[in-house]
């Protein structure tokens, strides 16, 4: 089974906070991208007035990379500045079957 999951963040920053959190952000799904297991690794992100919301699609070959991938974030400098920024996180986090991933994959080409 494929793990997809999904992490929204949103924050309220000043504009200069904003920008070094969305680059701290885009460095975590640069480097995660090429982590063993990884199928896709997207960041987005929408300015609001006075805050930042950012998403994160992410798509494992299985449970066991997600896992894998998790422990070596926690490790990493720019997570631990990632998440002592943040102010709100929402995560899910499901199996789903093949069938259901192939718009995902090929939006990545």
């Amino acid at each position: 089974m494929l793990y997809l999951k999904v992490k929204s963040i949103a924050l309220h920053l000043s504009k200069e906070q904003a920008k070094e959190f969305i680059g701290l952000c885009r460095a975590h799904a640069e480097i995660s991208a090429k982590d063993a297991g990884n199928i896709k690794f997207e960041m987005k992100y929408v300015k609001l007035p006075g805050a930042v919301k950012v998403i994160f699609l992410e798509l494992w070959k299985d449970r066991e990379s997600l896992e894998n991938h998790a422990a070596a974030s926690a490790k990493r400098e720019h997570v631990s500045k990632i998440n002592a920024m943040r102010s709100y996180k929402e995560t899910i986090e499901r199996e789903i079957d093949v069938e259901d991933i192939d718009a995902i994959v090929k939006r990545k080409k």
